[in-house]
């Protein structure tokens, strides 16, 4: 699990796991946690399933 961002009142984790079946797919999360005094008080997770070839995509979207 990565830390992607973090500051006193909220943390966005990225979370990627190979999948067994069908092969060449990836379980990717983002767990987004709201934070009060430094603990967790709301998680929000958002989870997608992806080849190599979307994450690869995804990659260059993001770094455009």
């Amino acid at each position: 699990m990565s830390i992607i961002k973090e500051n006193a009142g909220y943390r966005l984790l990225l979370k990627k796991n190979s999948c067994l079946l069908p092969k060449g797919l990836n379980n990717v999360e983002l767990i987004g946690e709201q934070l009060k005094d430094g603990e967790v008080v709301n998680t929000s997770t958002y989870q997608f399933f992806m080849t190599q070839d979307e994450l690869n995509t995804l990659a260059k979207a993001l770094t455009a």
